[in-house]
């Protein structure tokens, strides 16, 4: 489930450029960011693009998703649907999709453009998982069906309505360009006009909220209709990029929603029965009791995600979250598969979203040096390497 940071960005930049749940409110900035010169081609492509957004009754649309992990060195590859219903609701579906003789054939070809490892066989392809996000507007929900399982964040009423551009999901609902770049540092990367309807965007988070799910945020924006064709997303640890390309997106269409059987609520989570997992946005609101969940739930801090970050950080993310230092160990995940993985969290036992609580272990497995360096560094293995042992 801690893909859903970036399937609730998706959702924010067909509109614009969105960050996702983390069940806190808008936070402070990480740093203090210097003031960004706007020129006058962003400032007028954000203004359209704000003024366009604020037309947008509702958006529906198809999109695919391809996932480029340079620790595990694969791609996974899915697709899916998305709705928008103005003024703050969203959702996304996301389908695996079958992995195929006749697509691993294509990658092994001469000339093929996909991610290669240092070998320089192409990364290894496969499936993604299934999953679902949704905004009903008072609810934002993180659903995993197969697991029967679902993340609830409860929006207070100020974050509600056109009010929700000031929460975490910003561009979704029109964030103004004044407000754009308060936020973020808006760059104008390649105009491909005239020849293409089409310009690149660098969006680079200024504020903690933001870069605590992703690091730099590229937009194909297409200005016949301010939509973006593509989106690329980089991760914190700099490790993984997420592309995601949308088709056949329709605005403001009359009648149903496409794509759903005739009668059926986009905005109908249909969790009954499933795992509910209350993430509360700070203190505890009125109007969020258990019973319309039917499912006990728990409110204490959740083990954040740290995959990806360097091992010393990752450590202090855990303690701030509220795991006693005592209950975190280190364990050798093997040589690095490139040198600037070394030390990086390859993974992390138990998942991300699991409780904390004041016995519960959390295992960190990091990347070693690469074998060659390994080796010119002597029989003891690297410094890392002796401590992650002992632990």
């Amino acid at each position: 489930m801690i893909r859903f940071a970036y399937s609730a960005t998706l959702l924010g930049l067909v509109l614009g450029a969105a960050a996702p749940l983390s069940g806190q409110p808008a936070g402070p900035k990480a740093t203090p960011a210097p003031q960004q010169e706007i020129t006058r081609e962003v400032w007028q492509l954000l203004d359209a693009w704000a003024k366009r957004s604020g037309e947008i009754k509702t958006l529906e649309g198809k999109h695919e998703r391809h996932v480029y992990d340079d620790a595990f060195m694969n791609e996974k590859v899915s697709n899916g649907k998305f709705w928008f219903g103005a003024p703050d609701r969203g959702r996304i579906d996301v389908f695996p999709i079958k992995i195929t003789a006749a697509m691993i054939a294509a990658r092994n070809e001469r000339g093929a453009k996909v991610e290669r490892k240092p070998d320089g066989t192409p990364y290894d392809l496969k499936s993604d998982d299934a999953e679902r996000w949704l905004c009903d507007g008072i609810k934002i929900y993180d659903i995993d069906d197969e697991e029967k399982t679902a993340r609830v964040v409860h929006l207070p009423p100020d974050l509600r309505g056109q009010n929700i551009m000031n929460s975490p999901l910003p561009f979704l609902f029109g964030l103004p360009p004044e407000k754009a770049v308060q936020r973020f540092h808006m760059e104008l990367i390649k105009d491909y006009r005239p020849a293409f309807e089409v310009v690149l965007l660098k969006a680079t988070p200024k504020q903690r909220q933001d870069l605590d799910n992703w690091k730099e945020a590229q937009i194909f924006l297409n200005t016949k209709n301010y939509l973006p064709d593509a989106v690329k997303l980089l991760d914190p640890a700099g490790t993984k990029r997420t592309v995601y390309t949308f088709q056949e997106m329709a605005v403001n269409k009359k009648g149903l929603f496409g794509g759903l059987l005739p009668g059926q609520d986009p905005w109908d989570a249909k969790i009954r029965g499933y795992q509910i997992h209350v993430i509360q946005p700070g203190q505890p609101q009125a109007g969020t009791q258990q019973a319309p969940l039917q499912q006990p739930q728990p409110n204490g801090p959740l083990i954040p995600n740290v995959i990806g970050q360097r091992y010393d950080l990752a450590t202090k993310v855990l303690i701030q979250a509220g795991v006693p230092k005592g209950n975190i160990s280190n364990q050798n995940a093997g040589p690095a598969p490139r040198e600037n993985l070394v030390y990086l969290v390859q993974n992390q036992v138990p998942p991300a979203g699991t409780p904390i609580t004041r016995t519960g272990k959390v295992v960190l497995k990091i990347f070693d040096k690469p074998k060659a360096q390994a080796a010119a560094g002597g029989q003891g293995g690297s410094r890392q390497s002796v401590a992650t042992n002992r632990q």
